[in-house]
């Protein structure tokens, strides 16, 4: 069974942390020191726990920003992504956000745009990775 929670960096960092790493630093090769930042412990933070383990995780930023939107290969293809996009979405609306925005790695153009999210702007590098700022607004 699949729960989907938000919580605090406090609590989400042991759940969280080690989904990013195996996403992002060993599958993507960002720099780990990179991984973590100044937003994490300010940010609401999204898991998906199946059967107690944390399989995917993104979190949101007070200023509407998502990101660090991670899922575990193996778990990937079942529709996670989408249900934690949405989640953080309605948790950020019911906090009173109104416009959400995003970095999207480009190969995730069309994902993202499935959601409602428009591209704003041109592809840039973050992390060695080439993205394009995407913004949703809401209802």
């Amino acid at each position: 069974m699949q729960e989907f929670r938000i919580m605090r960096w406090e609590e989400a960092r042991h759940l969280a942390y080690p989904i990013r790493l195996t996403v992002f630093v060993n599958e993507q090769q960002v720099p780990e020191e990179l991984e973590l930042d100044d937003d994490d412990p300010t940010a609401w933070h999204a898991v998906v726990l199946d059967h107690g383990k944390a399989i995917a995780t993104g979190r949101l930023l007070r200023n509407g920003k998502i990101g660090r939107l991670a899922v575990l290969k193996e778990y990937r293809g079942l529709g996670l992504g989408s249900e934690l996009l949405k989640t953080l979405v309605s948790y950020g609306r019911q906090e009173g956000i109104k416009q959400f925005f995003l970095h999207a790695q480009t190969s995730a153009v069309s994902f993202y745009e499935r959601h409602g999210f428009k591209v704003i702007g041109l592809a840039f590098e973050e992390a060695g990775i080439d993205h394009i700022k995407m913004v949703l607004m809401s209802d």
